[in-house]
């Protein structure tokens, strides 16, 4: 294989990475699929025989490594019998119970309206609103321009916006 590691790196890392988001739905989770499969990669690139397929070969990897590492977060934890049912430390009331809810539902919806947003105004409304990144720092993540953040964010605010009110008037 004629490719190095740093170039083969600097190739396909947005290529890569968008095939974990797209699986996976969260632009942290995605990153750590993403650093899974350059290692594979950089353990395994001797095999590689043809560089064109090289592209097809990592996105392969970073979607088997998305997929387990969604299966791993399905797998439930199983309480010993002694401890069922867990213990409260206060009773809860009803209407707390009502309002845990409503903010479950509440946030199951924005995510599912999130996770329908374009990947790259996906990408940068988890990275600004959820890990709390600045929009320099997004940029220097995914190696786009500051003014690129700016009208990504604004894009996907404005998207939820349509989608989350057209939610509000359908109900």
């Amino acid at each position: 294989m004629g490719i190095r590691f740093p170039e083969l790196y600097e190739t396909y890392y947005h290529r890569v990475y968008y095939t974990a988001l797209s699986i996976m739905k969260d632009a942290g989770a995605a990153e750590d699929v993403l650093q899974e499969t350059f290692i594979k990669a950089f353990h395994k690139l001797d095999e590689v025989k043809e560089d064109a397929k090289v592209g097809a070969w990592l996105c392969k990897i970073a979607s088997r490594k998305a997929i387990d590492s969604l299966r791993k977060q399905k797998r439930t934890i199983v309480l010993p019998v002694e401890e069922w049912p867990p213990a409260c430390a206060e009773p809860v009331c009803e209407s707390d119970v009502e309002d845990l809810l409503e903010q479950k539902e509440l946030e199951r919806v924005m995510t599912e309206r999130i996770s329908s947003l374009p990947p790259k105004l996906g990408a940068v409304f988890q990275l600004y609103f959820y890990e709390g990144l600045k929009e320099k720092e997004i940029a220097d993540r995914l190696s786009i321009t500051q003014s690129a953040v700016k009208s990504r964010l604004h894009r996907a605010r404005l998207m939820l916006r349509e989608r989350v009110s057209y939610l509000h008037n359908i109900a």
